[in-house]
């Protein structure tokens, strides 16, 4: 995909280089968002695009994995999952260009199980730092499930993981 400096532009001059001192902690040239929930694909895609404007020319690759129970061929469409997957990940983009300038890729998987595939996405793709989201404000079953994903994925990946928590209602 195309590659943009932290202006946001393919120029020629490249991204100025950063002193020693004050380069961030996260260093990333290839970020993956993995998008499960349409609230948060706002908070996550800026997370990602303000990182990428903090460091070097950065690529962002957004993805929502879509779980096809097992109950049910592979390659099953299921087109209300398929639908809501488009718009979230037409959501990031719009996101990532209106207000950070950026152009990012994205990508809709379908699979079993979200972390195996995000977590081989991210192999493929030599992806070097994934931002996942968690939101407290899911019923008791989707946070377990969710949980569930985080755990994996933090236990397997072989790059940096971070956690985006959303605040709780009174916050």
């Amino acid at each position: 995909g195309p590659v943009v400096d932290a202006r946001g532009e393919g120029s020629g001059t490249g991204p100025r280089r950063r002193s020693r001192q004050t380069r961030q902690m996260i260093e990333a040239s290839r970020i993956l968002v993995a998008l499960k929930d349409p609230d948060q694909v706002e908070e996550l895609t800026a997370l990602a695009c303000m990182l990428a404007q903090a460091g070097k020319g950065k690529e962002i690759l957004a993805l929502h994995v879509i779980q096809i129970p097992r109950s049910l061929p592979l390659e099953t469409e299921l087109t209300a999952e398929i639908d809501v997957g488009e718009a979230m990940l037409a959501k990031a983009q719009a996101v990532a260009e209106e207000r950070f300038d950026l152009e990012i890729r994205t990508e809709l998987l379908q699979a079993r199980e979200a972390a195996p595939a995000i977590l081989e996405e991210a192999k493929e793709k030599g992806v070097d730092l994934i931002i996942l989201g968690y939101n407290r404000r899911w019923r008791f079953g989707d946070r377990l499930l969710q949980a569930t994903t985080l755990e994996y994925v933090v236990r397997h990946a072989s790059c940096q993981v971070l956690l985006s928590v959303s605040p709780t209602k009174g916050a």
